[in-house]
């Protein structure tokens, strides 16, 4: 009689190994399938060619590890001063702009932050110049110091208007 019991419990259980993990495949498989379909793409302009922006156009000029090269600004500032957290690094970003518009365009290197997988969208710790308005003709290079953690990728500079420029394949592809 035991064995008989023994019998009809193992087929049950065997059928929940099974279905268990069936299940749950089948739940991560529809949650992924729900987030490639609904996840939104935004179009950036790719690196070294020139960005529309409101008022005029933008183009990076130049992305640099500030540990690399030894850049400081020209006054001390605390955001700097602190060390890096571990599992990030400090990037200089140089971007060029010029006003094309009648009205002028809109300079607030301030309001700009890296975009991407894993950034948490960072503002820059440093900036230059100030906040201010080009005339139509007139050009300036930007200046913007982030913090940005090692493993973040795909990394977009977006300006205040939407406007966004890639930061390259190289820098942080993940690989």
């Amino acid at each position: 009689m035991v064995a008989a019991l023994e019998l009809e419990i193992r087929p049950v259980r065997r059928r929940r190994l099974i279905i268990v993990p069936l299940i749950l495949v089948g739940l991560l498989a529809a949650g992924l399938g729900y987030l490639f379909t609904t996840a939104e793409t935004k179009p950036s302009t790719q690196l070294g060619a020139p960005a529309q922006v409101p008022g005029g156009i933008a183009l990076i000029t130049g992305i640099v590890p500030v540990e690399s090269d030894g850049w400081e600004p020209p006054a001390p500032v605390d955001s700097l001063q602190r060390p890096v957290p571990e599992g990030a690094h400090r990037v200089r970003v140089q971007v060029q702009f010029m006003a094309m518009d009648p009205q002028g365009l809109r300079l607030d290197p301030a309001a700009f932050v890296v975009d991407g997988l894993g950034s948490g969208r960072p503002h820059p710790l440093w900036t230059s110049p100030q906040s201010r308005v080009l005339a139509r003709g007139e050009t300036a290079e930007a200046t913007m110091v982030f913090e940005l953690p090692d493993k973040a990728v795909a990394l977009v500079l977006e300006g205040p208007g939407g406007g966004r420029l890639s930061l390259g394949k190289s820098h942080h592809s993940g690989s």
